[in-house]
């Protein structure tokens, strides 16, 4: 490593915590809008993907 790679900061991906935050929500979501768990759930997490790579492309 020479000093120029020291002091990069490295890039963090959030895309875990998004993920799961988008499904956390979209439990609550999908129980009192569709009655279904499981749907609330994969629309949370896409949201979550599409929010976790929005904010990546700074």
């Amino acid at each position: 490593m020479n000093e120029d790679d020291k002091s990069k900061k490295p890039r963090t991906s959030n895309m875990g915590l998004a993920i799961a935050m988008g499904a956390g929500i979209g439990i609550i979501f999908g129980k009192f809008v569709f009655d279904n768990v499981g749907i609330g759930i994969v629309i949370g997490a896409g949201i979550g993907i599409a929010f976790s790579s929005f904010n990546n492309s700074k």
